[in-house]
């Protein structure tokens, strides 16, 4: 089971934002930390389209957001 959650560091201390469901009290867990600004990048990069891609949209009427 892989679970994600936010988490502020404060004074050594990761807190949580939200509850972990699922888990045990006293179980072992293995925590990644990723900063949020590797998170943000990760999210851009994902979204990311090649030129040709975006400009084929752009151009298919059937896209087109406007038109009812």
């Amino acid at each position: 089971m892989s679970i994600s959650v936010e988490a502020i560091y404060e004074s050594g201390v990761l807190k949580l934002l939200s509850p972990l469901p699922g888990l045990r009290e006293h179980e072992r867990v293995r925590v990644i930390v990723e900063p949020e600004s590797v998170i943000a990048r990760q999210r851009r990069e994902r979204l990311q389209l090649a030129p040709e891609a975006l400009q084929s949209l752009m151009e298919d009427s059937e896209n087109d957001l406007f038109e009812s």
